[in-house]
C-alpha cells in the first residue's frame, strides 16, 4: 500500500493539520504539478521554434522563448513550494 492511500499514515506525517487542510495542501501540490507539466511543454514547444526560426524570425522566436522559460521557473518554484508545506 502506498503512503497516501492509507489516510492514518499521511495524518501522522504531517501532524496538527486537519483531513481537510491535508487535502487542501494535496490539491494545491497537484494543481502546482499540472501547471509546472505545461508550463514545460510550453518551454519545449519555444525551444523547438527558437531552434527552428528562419534568420528573419530569430529575435522574436528567441524572445519567445525566453518568455516560455520564465513562465516554467515560476510554475516550478510555486510548485518547489506546495511540495514544501507537506
Amino acid at each position: 500500500m502506498r503512503f497516501l492511500d492509507d489516510p492514518r499514515k499521511a495524518r501522522a506525517a504531517f501532524p496538527g493539520l486537519t483531513d481537510g487542510q491535508h487535502r487542501q495542501h494535496l490539491d494545491d501540490l497537484l494543481v502546482h504539478y499540472v501547471r509546472w507539466r505545461d508550463a514545460s511543454g510550453s518551454l519545449a514547444a519555444a525551444y523547438d521554434y527558437w531552434k527552428r526560426a528562419g534568420r528573419q524570425d530569430r529575435k522574436l522566436a528567441f524572445s519567445q522563448y525566453i518568455a516560455a522559460l520564465n513562465c516554467e521557473e515560476e510554475a516550478a518554484r510555486l510548485y518547489q513550494q506546495a511540495a514544501e508545506r507537506l
